[in-house]
């Protein structure tokens, strides 16, 4: 058995899609394990049936890889479905953990009314941090026990209660928030994703090649504080190695996935952050991410490749690692890479 951790090394959106969908290309009998966070990720890769892009599912996908979601992944019925009945190749066996947290529609929608209050740009409005808070502060059911409750319109009621406790729905958002058909839609949904899924422990489970697929990336990490620029999860390796090693898995190499530039979506802090074609000339209007109201603009930074380097060693902390550098028909860093890493897998156009 063998393990591949791929990680973003900035701010999202290096490739990781790219990465993963290319060793799952490379390999046979492949678990995706969706590490961490949740549908707010958008991972896209470029096939011959054109741009895929996978939020409820691994980037293996398209070339066969079962799923799994890990007990650090958090489950959105609404758009496991939407993507489920989109996919061009499903997975032959889709599995879960049964400890793992599920947003409901009163999490994104309260998530888009705080973020259009605060007039900010730097959430998807999936409720990933929204989901959080409330597993924090109240207890919720399992997925399998609210799939199977006497009153599942009661829970959801309590859900709604919560949130307002402390948010004023406005007038705009008020008939859907009131909607028993969100509810039954939702329910609907739910029942589905059961359907549709295992529910077990990795540990029962048997591959040859297990891909860990992390979200967002090392920049965005979870610092601790309840902040807008983060994410409420590990970004980097130690969700992935854990896991790896309770299924005693020894051969293991992270995969940091880095363009040769910065980007991040949306407003926060970004280093060094330019016009692209200050970058290069060669830099072109991203392929797969494009404006959305949510997330704002998709911008570009200046990438120092000491400062990444310490990033990365500081994460993987001693375990093996390789860096896959992607984009590189855009802007030729190559030798810079290869000269303070070695060997660096490299991505030019990546049609997968």
């Amino acid at each position: 058995m063998k393990a591949r951790i791929v990680i973003g090394a900035n701010y999202g959106d290096e490739g990781k899609g790219t990465v993963v969908a290319s060793l799952t290309k490379k390999s046979s009998g492949v678990l995706n394990v969706l590490t961490n966070g949740g549908a707010q990720r958008g991972h896209s890769i470029l096939t011959p049936d054109g741009s895929i892009t996978f939020q409820h599912f691994g980037s293996g996908t398209y070339h066969g890889a079962d799923n799994y979601y890990s007990r650090f992944y958090i489950l959105n019925p609404i758009q496991f479905v939407k993507e489920y009945e989109a996919l061009i190749v499903k997975p032959q066996h889709i599995y879960r953990d049964k400890d793992c947290r599920w947003s409901t529609p009163y999490d994104s929608i309260v998530n888009l009314i705080e973020e259009k209050r605060k007039g900010r740009k730097a959430s998807c409005g999936m409720g990933i941090w929204n989901t959080v808070r409330r597993w924090r502060e109240t207890n919720p059911m399992l997925f399998d026990d609210f799939v199977f409750c006497e009153n599942p319109y009661a829970h959801l009621d309590s859900v709604r209660k919560y949130y307002e406790k402390n948010v004023v729905i406005p007038s705009e958002w008020r008939d859907i928030w009131d909607s028993a058909g969100l509810m039954d839609h939702f329910i609907e949904d739910c029942k589905f994703m059961w359907e549709h899924t295992f529910a077990c422990g990795l540990g029962s489970l048997s591959y040859e090649d297990y891909i860990f697929e992390n979200g967002q990336g090392l920049l965005l990490r979870d610092t601790g504080l309840d902040t807008f620029d983060t994410t409420p999860s590990d970004t980097g390796i130690t969700y992935a190695i854990l896991m790896a090693r309770e299924q005693g898995i020894k051969d293991i190499t992270a995969h940091y996935v880095t363009r040769p530039y910065l980007t991040r979506h949306g407003d926060g802090r970004i280093a060094g952050e330019a016009n692209r074609h200050s970058l290069s000339s060669s830099v072109q209007e991203d392929r797969t991410n494009h404006y959305n109201d949510n997330q704002g603009e998709f911008r570009y930074g200046a990438l120092d490749i000491k400062e990444l380097k310490q990033r990365i060693e500081r994460d993987a902390r001693g375990v093996n690692y390789e860096v896959d550098l992607t984009h590189c028909d855009e802007m030729d860093r190559a030798t810079e890479f290869k000269r303070e890493f070695g060997v660096v897998n490299t991505y030019d156009k990546p049609l997968i």
